[in-house]
């Protein structure tokens, strides 16, 4: 009996049955309230053996006599009570007694972290970050491309591939409960050590598995204390490390074979190829020796094909933004040396700053912990996110290609080719290239395999020469690539056979610098033919920024988004009365700026055409002028009685006509009084600015004839649908008569659509112009001065 385990009898099932629904626990529940995997639980109240500490268990935690609900006699009970209590005391107190011993050790193994490039070792519990994981494996699963693109949500209009959060998450230290063998697999510098390590802190506490003795085991140092004589044997091993700690070896072996240790196995993919057959057919011995301990191994995603019999697999998953959030802050107490208060605030500042939109591409870099530990330096420095994103991707690219192996003295092969870590990024760059022309974000394991033989033999005179490597372009594109995957992590499988960048913004990067390493009039010519295509706009940037002289690819720029609207003769007239407006208006600012400035107002007039016309674009310039053009251009316009006056005007026509059309189209009598509110406002605040008593009378006039909407809202509509285009058009008139401002230009959609990528591409040209090295103030003052003109302007 002893051997076999204790069964519950029908009546004890029933009753432990009873016991669960009353603690309003399930099967699943009581597993990790106990600590223990669900299988035990199942068989339990299926009345099949389960070994005495489980079943015992089980039966303490729902309250009732484990000897009753396994109907045992009670000399039988008796009996068998005092031989297990005084086992589980002889092993308790064991554990208790080692688990001191070892408690140093534990801390100096286990208790701090190196962080790149920070001089002091860093309190583990104070930059640890919750783990959360998948429990399916995202390589492994069978998706389509198209299946992908849909799992990939495109941000605010731009192709900015953002993982959806909808994946089912688990915490890691519940998954450690759930599982009693358990392979934590996930992409490089993602933190698996890192868990590895809070895994053996907390146990050593008795925060985690206070039942158990943790050792953590760094298995490239095992391999490389056994490879001299290929003595590769965990258990002496193990035996070693705890003799170090005052524990015989005697007692090591007792804790093993009753299943008192978390044994925690970091960094198979570290082990020398060499070496890697030997460990693992050393760790499947080890395991199914001694079973009945809780092990966990960690892996890089890519590396780990050879499969553990009895391990579950998990995936660590990517940083969300509330796990950044408790990093960052953390990192500016424990890292940057902070108080409390002030890492706390520092954060704050640094996580807004991080969701502005013209912050989304580093947003993707924080997803991974050793790239967030990346911009918290760069913004540590600065306080802000002012530094130059190519600076930030280059240091990202090195980290995940070299430094973060050469930090924990790692050596990774290189599948016997001839390529330094430059070959390599140019290699990079390439492919990047092509798949990002291509627009391509996902692609097929032998479209980049062929990509990779493709990108070597043109570019490098070893790989034409080499007739053994031609010979074998296939299989030598699949060794590299798995080496872009495994070694680098640069790219990454999303499904079977199906790949991607680690990174969108990496992929950007990687094209601006292939452009920047082929640097060739025709080449800029290429980029430049995509300045209306919103998903090149951080490639534009990127390249600038890295090009020593930019002065010729802002000259081609302007040269092609003049020549968008050259042969329009409506825009052309457009461009003439913008020119004239802006001329009117006494400033102390650039002609452009505030040619930007009309731009934007017009914009805002053009968007009731649009929305009348169910015009799919929401809208046709930035509405607020702070993220403008002009903004771009000189920052904040302050306060001018003539602008402020033009931009209420503008403003009340714009919801003058969103009235409108909601009384016509919209039966929400909310949203109609919100409209109407809103018209009101701006009425009263345009009436306030206008001087010219004429025109304010006018206006005065013109408000009063407004209906009320709350006196008789059905009356309200039926006024708004009778008369409000006629209304419309009066105000107009006055608009165009006393400000000259609202012309109805008679655009059709397409040229509106045209007008929208002319002004986002002259605001894409000064964003270069501003991130550009080494521009000469006369190339600047020349496109500036020459921005947003007719044809016939330029020309002068």
């Amino acid at each position: 009996m002893t051997s076999q385990g204790l069964r519950a009898s029908l009546e004890g099932i029933r009753a432990a049955k009873t016991a669960l629904t009353d603690k309003t626990l399930s099967q699943h529940k009581l597993a990790i309230a106990l600590g223990i995997t669900r299988q035990p639980v199942s068989k339990f109240f299926a009345g099949e053996p389960v070994s005495r500490s489980c079943f015992v268990q089980i039966c303490q935690h729902l309250g009732l006599s484990w000897q009753k609900i396994a109907g045992l006699p009670e000399d039988i009970t008796s009996e068998l009570t005092t031989t297990s209590h005084r086992n589980n005391r002889d092993l308790n107190i064991l554990v208790q007694e080692i688990r001191q011993k070892r408690q140093d050790k534990i801390q100096d193994q286990c208790g701090t972290l190196q962080m790149l490039d920070i001089a002091q070792a860093i309190p583990l519990v104070d930059i640890y970050t919750t783990v959360y994981v998948l429990e399916k494996i995202t390589s492994q699963r069978w998706l389509e491309i198209g299946d992908l693109l849909k799992e990939f949500c495109f941000e605010s209009g731009f192709e900015r591939l953002v993982k959806d959060q909808v994946s089912q998450k688990l915490s890691g230290l519940e998954a450690v409960l759930l599982y009693s063998k358990l392979m934590v697999l996930g992409k490089p510098a993602i933190g698996k050590t890192t868990f590895l390590k809070y895994l053996a802190v907390e146990c050593n506490k008795g925060e985690l598995q206070p039942n158990l003795v943790a050792i953590f085991i760094s298995l490239k140092d095992f391999a490389d204390d056994f490879k001299d004589n290929s003595d590769f044997n965990l258990l002496k091993y193990i035996s070693q490390e705890f003799l170090s700690c005052g524990i015989e070896s005697e007692s090591t072996l007792s804790l093993l074979i009753a299943g008192k240790m978390l044994i925690l196995l970091d960094g198979l993919d570290e082990v020398q190829v060499e070496e890697v057959n030997q460990v693992n057919k050393e760790i499947r011995r080890f395991c199914q020796t001694y079973y009945k301990n809780k092990f966990v191994i960690s892996c890089r995603i890519a590396a780990q094909k050879y499969k553990f019999p009895g391990f579950t697999e998990i995936e660590i998953a990517d940083f969300d933004m509330q796990q950044a959030e408790a990093f960052v802050k953390n990192w500016f107490v424990a890292v940057a040396h902070e108080s409390r208060e002030d890492g706390e605030a520092i954060g704050n500042l640094f996580i807004h700053q991080l969701n502005l939109p013209e912050n989304k591409q580093f947003r993707e870099l924080a997803i991974i912990p050793i790239l967030l530990h990346l911009i918290c330096l760069f913004f540590q420095a600065k306080s802000e996110f002012t530094f130059k994103p190519a600076k930030l991707y280059e240091q990202a690219l090195n980290i995940l290609l070299s430094r973060w192996d050469e930090t924990k003295g790692i050596q990774r092969h290189l599948v016997g080719c001839n390529l330094n870590l430059a070959n390599v990024k140019k290699l990079l760059a390439q492919i990047a290239a092509i798949t990002f022309e291509q627009s391509n974000y996902f692609f097929e394991e032998e479209i980049i395999q062929t990509l990779i033989v493709q990108c070597l033999t043109k570019d490098n005179e070893y790989f034409r020469s080499s007739s053994e490597l031609l010979n074998q372009q296939a299989q030598y594109g699949a060794k590299f690539m798995k080496l872009l995957e495994v070694n680098y992590g640069v790219l990454v499988e999303r499904s079977q056979g199906i790949y991607s960048f680690s990174h969108l913004a990496l992929q950007e990067y990687l094209t601006a610098k292939n452009i920047v390493l082929n640097y060739q009039e025709q080449s800029i010519n290429q980029l430049i033919n995509h300045i209306t295509d919103k998903r090149w706009k951080n490639v534009f940037l990127l390249t600038v920024s890295m090009l020593p002289d930019a002065e010729t690819m802002l000259r081609l720029m302007k040269q092609k988004i003049d020549i968008l609207v050259a042969h329009d003769q409506k825009i052309q007239d457009f461009l003439l009365w913008l020119h004239q407006k802006s001329n009117s208006v006494t400033t102390q600012y650039k002609s452009g700026a505030i040619r930007a400035f009309y731009i934007v107002c017009v914009g805002r007039s053009l968007e009731v055409f649009l929305k009348g016309s169910n015009f799919p674009q929401h809208q046709v310039f930035c509405h607020s002028s702070s993220y403008g053009l002009e903004r771009a251009m000189i920052g904040n316009l302050a306060f001018n009685p003539e602008l402020a006056i033009d931009e209420f005007l503008t403003s009340t026509f714009a919801c003058a006509g969103e009235l409108e059309f909601a009384c016509n189209y919209i039966l929400n009598d909310a949203i109609v009084f919100d409209y109407d509110h809103a018209l009101n406002i701006a009425f009263d605040k345009a009436l306030n600015l206008v001087v010219e008593p004429k025109f304010k009378q006018f206006l005065h006039n013109l408000k009063k004839q407004l209906p009320n909407a709350q006196s008789n809202p059905y009356k309200f509509r039926k006024w708004w649908i009778e008369h409000g285009k006629f209304w419309n058009e009066n105000f107009r008139e006055l608009l165009v008569k006393y400000r000259n401002i609202c012309h109805d230009w008679q655009l059709s959609k397409q040229q509106i659509e045209l007008l929208q990528q002319y002004y986002m591409a002259n605001k894409l040209l000064i964003n270069c112009l501003n991130t550009a090295n080494n521009i000469r103030p006369a190339i600047r003052h020349d496109i500036e001065e020459k921005l947003l003109l007719a044809t016939t302007q330029i020309k002068q």
